[in-house]
């Protein structure tokens, strides 16, 4: 092969190595679809799907996604639990008790319900997805009341809330 051979086709595979970063990023994955259709708060969507486990937005379907949204939500919440309750042992606030010990049961359970009916009950399992949510806004309200302000409580239930409603449109298109 001449010099000039090989310096086109360095040169070829130079560009293409430089164009393929840009069509990943002009491709939309369905997590990031439902981000944009579904979300008021899409930034915020789409920084949780940087944390996301890789077969969230990899997912090829909705049902892929669906189940892979709500394992991780499974692990975020229980993760969050563990949080709260470590903190509480530490403040021994009852506001903060009753987050880790009462609002996030709900949350772990209700993804975890979710994930055992997504194949054989989709509607409820959407329901249970969407029904997670209520542990951190319940947590919010209790947080508020005690007049508590901490922010890593605020951020939790926030990727809570959004975990739910992303795994709530993931589950609700499984039928698409």
């Amino acid at each position: 092969m001449s010099s000039s051979t090989r310096c086109f086709v360095v040169a070829l595979c130079l560009v293409m190595i430089s164009y393929s970063p840009m069509a990943a990023k002009g491709e939309q994955g369905l997590a990031e679809q439902i981000c944009m259709e579904s979300f008021e708060d899409k930034e915020g969507c789409l920084a949780l799907l940087k944390q996301a486990d890789p077969k969230i937005v990899s997912a090829k379907s909705f049902q892929d996604l669906a189940e892979a949204t709500l394992e991780w939500a499974v692990s975020k919440g229980s993760e969050g639990q563990a949080f709260l309750k470590e903190l509480a042992q530490v403040d021994n606030s009852p506001a903060i008790v009753q987050c880790a010990n009462f609002d996030y049961d709900g949350v772990v359970e209700s993804f975890k319900s979710a994930l055992g009916e997504l194949k054989d009950d989709p509607e409820t399992a959407s329901y249970d997805a969407k029904v997670a949510g209520d542990g951190p806004d319940c947590c919010d309200r209790g947080l508020a009341s005690a007049n508590i302000n901490n922010p890593a409580i605020a951020a939790l239930n926030r990727q809570i809330l959004l975990l739910s409603s992303l795994a709530f449109n993931a589950v609700s298109k499984c039928g698409d």
